[in-house]
């Protein structure tokens, strides 16, 4: 009877009372079917609040509460000029301080000086300071509080947020730069991006109007000292002439030259008649042989004064001095005057070259492409960004799985 008991599954106790076991293979089966549930369960509830939750609220977010958001573009380049010039033979150094340098180093230069203004703190106060009120366009009470500038923000955070909504890039193959501009208002867009292109026009001409001032500065003061030391070499060359009196040197020389020539005939012709007359015996004391030696005699003392002129200095100061030495004076004087007023003949060149490159813009922007009125908005790309959340957060979802199992394998 306790066999047929205890193979029927039920056992006796001190009561009597009969109770079923369970059999070991029963228990293995089902021991474990509760907590393999349970760990279902909470892996459904965990992706839920990592995945769908977020995208849920991410959507509710996008299509309720996020404001659209309109761009406008614009587009130019810095274009560089040569400008006109008066003497092609002066100073290279001279057309790349008047802006005609055309190099592509000096266009990304430029270029890169207008990307860096328009992310700057500086266009911003532009901007405000031409009438547009940014903080009535960004800084607006609204529902998305998210995509707009927090009211009485301070000057680091509006340039931070103000740099999100400009986007200024330049194409280094092209030289062209293209900037986007956002705003929560196809007028508003527009009327920031006209200013803000406004505004980069004004920088880039004063840019080349203070080179132009600097560089017509520059060549006023060379004129100006040119001049002076003209004038210095002039007055240095008539104190030469009133010191000697002397007006042209060689002109004094020509003339000593053809007196000095007539003298030296006169002189062979008189020794000549003097020589014929003692040939024929006349005597040499007489009346017409002692004028005759008399006029040798004087002819001889003119050849010397003329000789003594022109090559001998003489031993009583400066206006004793030889023309040759008079002569050799005067061309240093005169070269350092025709160097001085060739110097002031380049600088009057360059001075008009100043002022031809002051009275024409030889670096200015050349825009193209201007802001127009926006007819769509282009952000937020709801379904994109729903689409990107989703992912990412089953993304951190699997990691997480893998990390925690990854540690309960461990602990185990």
């Amino acid at each position: 009877m306790n066999t047929n008991i205890a193979s029927s599954g039920y056992r006796l106790d001190a009561t009597e009372r009969a109770t079923p076991v369970v059999p070991l293979d029963v228990r293995l089966q089902v021991g474990p079917v509760r907590p393999r549930a349970r760990k279902r369960r909470w892996r459904m509830v965990s992706l839920l609040l990592a995945v769908v939750l977020p995208t849920a609220l991410a959507g509710i977010y996008l299509y309720r509460y996020a404001d659209d958001q309109y761009v406008t573009e614009f587009r130019f380049s810095v274009r560089h000029e040569a400008p006109l010039r008066m003497d092609a033979t002066a100073s290279s150094t001279l057309p790349a301080a008047l802006g005609g340098s055309t190099s592509p180093l000096a266009v990304i230069t430029d270029s890169q000086v207008v990307i860096q203004y328009l992310k700057s703190r500086q266009v911003i106060d532009d901007i405000v300071a031409s009438g547009v009120d940014l903080d009535a366009i960004y800084a607006r009470n609204d529902k998305d509080f998210l995509a707009h500038l927090k009211p009485h923000a301070s000057a680091e955070e509006r340039l931070r947020y103000w740099r999100g909504m400009i986007d200024p890039f330049f194409d280094m193959s092209t030289g062209i730069v293209s900037v986007q501009v956002r705003a929560f208002n196809p007028t508003d867009a527009q009327i920031i991006a006209a200013t803000a292109l406004r505004l980069a026009e004004k920088l880039v001409n004063n840019m080349a109007s203070r080179a132009h001032d600097d560089v017509l500065t520059y060549a006023t003061r060379e004129v100006g000292t040119s001049e002076a030391k003209l004038k210095a070499t002039q007055d240095t060359l008539t104190s030469f002439r009133n010191r000697h009196a002397v007006l042209f040197p060689e002109m004094q020389a020509t003339s000593d030259t053809s007196v000095e020539g007539k003298v030296w005939e006169n002189l062979i012709e008189a020794k000549t008649a003097f020589n014929a007359q003692l040939a024929v015996g006349v005597s040499a004391d007489s009346m017409q042989m002692r004028m005759l030696g008399n006029r040798i005699a004087a002819m001889e003392t003119a050849l010397r004064d003329v000789h003594g002129r022109m090559a001998q200095a003489g031993a009583g100061g400066a206006s004793d001095a030889s023309l040759a030495s008079v002569m050799s004076e005067y061309d240093v004087l005169h070269l350092d005057q025709e160097i001085a007023a060739k110097v002031y003949e380049r600088a009057l060149m360059a001075l008009q070259d100043a002022r031809n490159a002051a009275s024409q813009q030889s670096v200015y922007l050349s825009a193209f492409v201007r802001p127009a009125l926006p007819q769509e908005s282009m952000y937020p790309v709801r379904w994109r960004i729903m689409t990107e959340t989703a992912l990412l957060s089953f993304v951190a979802w699997c990691l997480l799985q893998l990390l925690y199992h990854g540690i309960r394998d461990h602990i185990d």
